[in-house]
């Protein structure tokens, strides 16, 4: 081998090491063999310019192209022959994923020119060169999808996995402000959601722990201050939280949901009631309060026992049972909500429940009664006095009493009752008598002459 080829093959590996080394181990490699010859591979980036060209220029059917930025690399293997690059030109072999052989075929012939123009000098560079930026789109160079076993959707499937992975690798090697600790972070430290707002793991990871723990998953949204009000809020996607938080963490999470779901749509769902099992049961449609759990469990909707058909739903505590349905009907008598009266109806009966509602109106109606009313002292018959004064008469059986003790009076003269000085009722007969609002014409000196005249009277009989 001639030593000055040598030397120069030497120069050049060395300068693309220097160059492609820091990005990645398997974007360029080499090796010499036992004879002094030197093989190997870049993976050349075509630039973004002529990565939107192809794009634009190409027959690709249906494929979304909007959020492809770059174009999986054309690796370029080369071996050096021993007189490269005074005489002999480098032995390239292309190979790309997207492009089809033909094309390929037109970029070497392109690379073959370069080395008839530049020939006794290194061309690698040159090459590179040519291939990030001067590959032009023209009837025989379009993308391809498709083929090497796989199909469109596959292909550029890969095409977006590629671009993410790139842009992540950008991703890391830069610094980044978190807003929160509002500290410099590598990248590798740091997290962009998909709002594009970057948060260090640290702090993001604290702030998702205590909204898990509180259980408060409405609130697991970006919180950089730009996402907080309710029309810009953006949600940390399932993708996000799988880098961010624990399996045990990612599972709580799952169960919040589930128990939200079936809260706010149980018309619709319900948590299984398996001990044990957070999946949550969409309502059997053809059954009425049946539902079947993934995990072979069979229960009713409305009491959460096992199935059990057309039977009602058993009744462990009558007393609460009772209490409830009251509290539901005073509850729709105040705001007009009737959602839980009608639970309860559909989960017991309609007609059982509203037996239970009669008992309730009456056990008040007594407890009313009681508490609020005088007996008579002969008939025993209840009598609340809403107005006037403590002379008594049973609207029954026509007995005149004392509503202050109960005693009976002299139906030809009750008032002896009331003046004898003796009584525990002496001078009582107006008293506890409710004050009466006086309108705006009351004559105070006639209203004081007609109770003058009544006490008269009164003292008279």
């Amino acid at each position: 081998m001639d030593d000055e080829c040598l030397e120069l093959q030497r120069s050049e590996m060395k300068a693309l090491a220097a160059v492609y080394t820091l990005d990645s181990s398997d974007v360029f490699t080499y090796s010499t063999n036992t004879s002094g010859i030197i093989s190997g591979s870049i993976n050349v980036e075509v630039d973004a310019n002529v990565c939107q060209q192809l794009i634009e220029a190409s027959d690709t059917g249906d494929v979304n192209w909007q959020h492809v930025e770059c174009l999986p690399p054309i690796r370029m293997k080369f071996t050096l022959p021993a007189t490269y690059p005074i005489s002999a030109p480098p032995q390239i072999l292309l190979s790309c994923s997207w492009l089809p052989d033909a094309a390929l075929d037109i970029v070497q012939h392109g690379l073959l020119d370069i080395w008839a123009a530049e020939q006794g000098m290194c061309v690698l560079g040159s090459f590179i060169d040519y291939i990030q930026h001067d590959i032009r789109p023209s009837s025989e160079i379009q993308i391809r999808l498709g083929g090497d076993g796989l199909t469109a959707e596959s292909h550029i499937t890969r095409i977006y996995a590629y671009g993410s992975a790139k842009q992540h690798m950008y991703f890391e090697s830069q610094t980044h402000i978190c807003p929160i600790c509002m500290e410099e972070q590598s990248g590798r430290h740091c997290i962009q959601l998909s709002c594009t707002h970057v948060f260090c793991l640290e702090c993001l990871r604290g702030y998702l722990d205590v909204l898990i723990r509180e259980g408060n998953i409405l609130r697991m949204i970006c919180p950089h201050a730009d996402c907080q009000a309710p029309d810009t809020a953006t949600a940390i996607s399932d993708s996000e939280l799988a880098k961010l938080v624990s399996n045990e963490q990612m599972k709580r999470i799952r169960r919040l949901r589930n128990q939200r779901r079936a809260e706010t749509d149980s018309t619709n769902y319900a948590m299984c009631a398996r001990t044990g099992c957070d999946l949550v049961v969409k309502n059997d449609t053809q059954v009425d309060r049946l539902c079947v759990c993934e995990c072979g469990f069979t229960f009713c909707r409305m009491c959460r026992c096992t199935w059990h058909g057309v039977n009602r739903c058993a009744i462990k505590d009558v007393r609460e049972l009772v209490e409830k349905y009251w509290q539901a009907c005073m509850d729709e008598a105040e705001d007009g909500s009737s959602k839980e009266r009608k639970y309860l109806e559909r989960r017991h009966g309609k007609a059982f429940m509203r037996q239970y509602r009669r008992y309730i109106e009456e056990a008040l109606s007594l407890e009313y009664i009681e508490a609020n009313s005088v007996q008579c002292p002969k008939c025993k018959q209840g009598i609340n006095k809403i107005f006037g004064c403590n002379h008594m008469t049973c609207s029954r059986c026509n007995t005149h009493f004392c509503y202050l003790c109960g005693s009976l009076l002299d139906s030809s003269h009750p008032m002896a009752h009331f003046n004898n000085s003796k009584s525990r009722c002496y001078a009582k007969l107006m008293e506890n008598v409710e004050q009466v609002v006086e309108p705006e014409n009351y004559d105070a000196a006639e209203a004081d002459q007609a109770e003058a005249n009544l006490l008269i009277r009164l003292a008279l009989e």
